[in-house]
This record gives C-alpha cells, sequence and structure tokens, in this order.
C-alpha cells in the first residue's frame, strides 16, 4: 500500500461561495494582462488567486496544469520585486515592504500548489503518469522550497514555518521511492531532487541572514556549479562531531546545523558531508589570490569582497565558528545611530580638527537589547522612528545609564516584514573610541573624520595585549601602506596603514603602525 505523504496542506473546499477562475486558457490570459501592472500589485493579486485555487477541489491534471501556469509567471515576476528590496535599508518600508511580502507570499503558495499534486500522486496504487511525473513533481517541490529560502534570505525574513519539515519529507519520499538521483529531464542529467535539496541544505548552512546586499547570488551561481561535491548519506560518519559534517533533522521544522555544535535530536536524521567541497573551496581560494581568473559576473573590483564570501563559506561549511561566549539574557535599553559620522561625533575628542564639523550631533534611536556576549549585542529596535541599517553598518551604541559609547559593525537581520521590529546583531569594535582629524602625510587636502581604536582598547569581544591601534577612515580616503597625519585633542602624530580589517557602507578599519 502506497504511504501518506503527510506534507501541510490548507483545507479544500469542494463547493466554495466564491470559487476562483479555474480555466487553464481564462488564466492565462487573466495572467498576461495582470503582469502588465505595477510589479508588487501584479504580485499581489496573483498571489491572491493561487491561494484560493489552492483551497478548492479540481482534478489532478488541471491542477497540475494551473500551477505551471503559475509558476511561468511567479518566474517573471520574483526578479522585478528583488530589485524593489533588495538593496533597501532596514527595517524595509513602502513599496519595498510590499515587493518583499508578495514575492515570499507568491513562492508559499507556489509550494503549496505543487504539494497538493505529490500528497495526491502519493497516494496512487497506480501512477498514470508513471515515475517521470513523481520526479517532476518533487522536482518543482524543492524548486519552489529554493524559492522559498531565496525571498526569506533575501528580505532578511523567517522561513515560513513548515517549510523545513515538508523539505526534509519531500526528499525523504523520493529516497524511499529511489527517485532522488532521477534527473528530471533526459537533457538535465545535474537537475536531481538530491542536487536542489543538497543546495538549499547549504545554503541555509551559509548564514545567509549576514549575506551584504548581492551576495546572495554569487553563493547561488556557486552552489550550482559546485554543490554536487557535497554528499548527503544516512550513514553516521565515524566522527559525528567531525568538522565538515553538517545534520539534517528529518521530522523537524528547522535547517541543517553543524555536528561540531553539538545538539540532539529525536527521530531519523541525514548528514551532509562537505570535506570534498572544503577541498574544492580552498583550491579555489589559492587560485584566486595568486591572481587567477575571477568567475563570470563577478567584476575586478570586487575581487577581495569575492574572496572574501569564499572565505566564509568555506569557515561556515567546514570549520563553521564555535560560539565563544554564552549569550547572557538582557533587557537593558540602548541608543544608537549609524555611519561613520555619527560614531565619530559621539566618540571621545575634540572634533576642531576637521573644518566645519556639524555642531549637532545625530539623533540617536533607541533599541532593546535580547542577549549579549562580550563580543557584542543581538538588539531589538524599539523606536517609533527606527534607524535605517544595512549589512556591515557602522554604528554607535549606548547603554542607557552609561556615558561611553561602543563602536559595533551590524552583523545580521531578522525582519519581521513589518516596518518596525526589526532584530539585528552586531560585533563589537571597540569600547572606548576616540574621534580623530586625518590628512595625507603631507598635509595636502582637507582633514577628514576618522576614529582611533587604542592599542589598549578591548575589541572584537576580547583583550589582545599584542594587538596595535587601529584607523576607522572614511571609504576611498586612503590606500594601504599609506602614511597619515592624525590631529587629536591638540596633538598631532603619524600613523602608516598596515593591514586593511575590515570594510562596510562608507567607511574602512585598517591596523596601523605610529611613526615619528
Amino acid at each position: 500500500m502506497p504511504t501518506a505523504l503527510a506534507l501541510t496542506l490548507p483545507h479544500v473546499d469542494a463547493r466554495p461561495a466564491n470559487p476562483p477562475e479555474t480555466r487553464p486558457s481564462r488564466v492565462t490570459a487573466w495572467l498576461e494582462e495582470t503582469v502588465r501592472r505595477d510589479p508588487v500589485e501584479s504580485a499581489r493579486i496573483v498571489g491572491d488567486a493561487l491561494a484560493a485555487t489552492n483551497r478548492v477541489a479540481m482534478g489532478d491534471s488541471r491542477r497540475l496544469e494551473l500551477a505551471e501556469i503559475y509558476w511561468t509567471t511567479a518566474t517573471q515576476l520574483w526578479p522585478q520585486l528583488e530589485r524593489l528590496f533588495v538593496r533597501a535599508q532596514h527595517p524595509l518600508h513602502g513599496h519595498a515592504l510590499e515587493a518583499a511580502k508578495a514575492g515570499l507570499t507568491l513562492a508559499h503558495e507556489l509550494s503549496t500548489a505543487y504539494k497538493h499534486l505529490l500528497a495526491r500522486e502519493a497516494e496512487k496504487r497506480i501512477s498514470l503518469g508513471g515515475a517521470r511525473l513523481m520526479v517532476a513533481l518533487v522536482h518543482r517541490c524543492l524548486q519552489c522550497t529554493g524559492r522559498i529560502l531565496i525571498n526569506s534570505y533575501l528580505s532578511y525574513a523567517p522561513v515560513p514555518p513548515r517549510t523545513w519539515h515538508d523539505a526534509h519529507l519531500v526528499y525523504a519520499f523520493a529516497h524511499q521511492r529511489k527517485l532522488h538521483l532521477t534527473p528530471v529531464a533526459a537533457d538535465q542529467p545535474e537537475a536531481t531532487a538530491e542536487r536542489t535539496y543538497v543546495q538549499a541544505l547549504l545554503l541555509a548552512l551559509s548564514n545567509p541572514y549576514g549575506f551584504h546586499p548581492g551576495q546572495l547570488t554569487h553563493v547561488l551561481r556557486y552552489l550550482q556549479e559546485f554543490g554536487h561535491w557535497a554528499k548527503l548519506t544516512d550513514t553516521a560518519p565515524v566522527h559525528r562531531m567531525a568538522k565538515a559534517v553538517a545534520i539534517v533533522p528529518v521530522g523537524h521544522d528547522f535547517p541543517p546545523f553543524s555536528a561540531n555544535k553539538g545538539g540532539t535530536i529525536e527521530g531519523s536524521r541525514l548528514y551532509l558531508l562537505t570535506f570534498d567541497l572544503a577541498f574544492q573551496l580552498q583550491e579555489q581560494l589559492r587560485a584566486l589570490e595568486a591572481g587567477g581568473p575571477l568567475p563570470e559576473g563577478v567584476r575586478d573590483g570586487g575581487r577581495a569582497g569575492y574572496v572574501a564570501l569564499l572565505k566564509r563559506l568555506l569557515r561556515q561549511w567546514a570549520i563553521p565558528p564555535a560560539r565563544q561566549f554564552n549569550r547572557l539574557p538582557s533587557k537593558a535599553r540602548v541608543v544608537i545611530c549609524a555611519g561613520l559620522h555619527g560614531v565619530w561625533q559621539y566618540s571621545r575628542g575634540a572634533h576642531g580638527a576637521v573644518d566645519s564639523a556639524p555642531a549637532k550631533l545625530p539623533a540617536m534611536s533607541a533599541c532593546q537589547v535580547m542577549n549579549h556576549t562580550p563580543a557584542g549585542y543581538a538588539l531589538r529596535q524599539a523606536d517609533g522612528h527606527p534607524a535605517a541599517l544595512r549589512i556591515g553598518d557602522l554604528i554607535a551604541l549606548r547603554i542607557e545609564g552609561r556615558a561611553a559609547v561602543h563602536v559595533a559593525i551590524v552583523r545580521w537581520f531578522r525582519n519581521t516584514l513589518t516596518t518596525t521590529g526589526l532584530e539585528f546583531g552586531c560585533e563589537l569594535v571597540s569600547d572606548r573610541p576616540e574621534a580623530a582629524a586625518a590628512s595625507k602625510e603631507d598635509g595636502e587636502g582637507p582633514p577628514v573624520p576618522v576614529v582611533v581604536v587604542p592599542a589598549d582598547a578591548p575589541r572584537r569581544g576580547e583583550a589582545d595585549p599584542d594587538a596595535g591601534p587601529q584607523l576607522i577612515v572614511p571609504q576611498g580616503t586612503f590606500q594601504l601602506e599609506q602614511a597619515v597625519r592624525l590631529k587629536q585633542q591638540g596633538r598631532e602624530t603619524f600613523a602608516v596603514l598596515t593591514k586593511l580589517v575590515d570594510q562596510g557602507p562608507g567607511y574602512a578599519i585598517y591596523d596601523c603602525v605610529p611613526v615619528g
């Protein structure tokens, strides 16, 4: 007897009070007309129509035909929607917010349409479409899961409930039926259920809520080409806590997690082995750092950023960083402002060395601490007019009741897809920043605002007795190995920039060595 596939599906009404249009020819004509409107309005209307279709009874052949028609329309709309929000500041609002919500809803409803079909097909004793139809439905279900993940990660929004639960079940079903390695088409030998599923697992393991705008596209392209080097197995490795091993929690509604982070789960599990993928990454990094060609779609000016992205993927997939500190819950309130100029104005030190320095401090917005470690803070915005933020932003942060200002970098977002309520994590750079002015060694050009991180100041979560000072400067003003003239609290010194440590929107952080 065929076993039921217990996917998450809405109730189907055999006699709805307001039945949607389900005649394929009429739906096709209507969709062609609808997509000529504003993309956000189009996606919202199409998503609502598909949601209604998913909740009425109909024959499987008609549901499949309609699902394919809606899929074609959705693939036209998603890129248009992404352009409206992918580089926006957060929390999203207005048209950008509506675009993100509409794109995610459309992906979720398409997933529901194909899960209806797969669940029905799994119940049949004899399938008229045979294995070919089953493979196609499994592939579409996993493709829809991938699109839900992409839309969630692009908008830094939570993955909808039961998405991972159903994705794990769909793959397990395909594996049980021995369809997981069957190509969806003869001319696409690489398009198998296992390949699509593994790419989704690797994407989730890459810490996608910390991607800068544009990086997700590079990661997806990389997974398309190299994701097959990761291997999925139901046999536990000899060393379960080894690096380059991730546990896939079949039967649970959460993504894979690195085995070396510990934790126990009940029920069946799969193991994702990334040893070979890590080796490929290491070889590619060696070639790129030696001046080798960049992949198509990456400009030469972005070499450093692309190399940094691959190093990050290597860490996440092969050597995931273990947490150095326990997170401590807190209800403290803090205020923040974003941008180098704000950090500079709130930092210790005189500002008179910079021409036309702003006389008024920038406004700060309130946040609530959710938890913290010596390395940073997890915050939730609690202001009626929250600060607009981007991944990588430099922020000044002051804990309520304390005079000292900390400098931190925004590392990840969790967006509720409302105009407020953004949660974000920030990594501590320094708890004793000092404002200064810097110019070229020869004094050419006006002084620019910079922030000095003293050599003895705790930063990045720990105090390193051998750490030298750092300089936070406006992006593009100085170069590596360049000497700069510093004016700070009435004294003048010189320093040489020795190493680029980090960079983000409008700033760069260098290690420096005082000279003279």
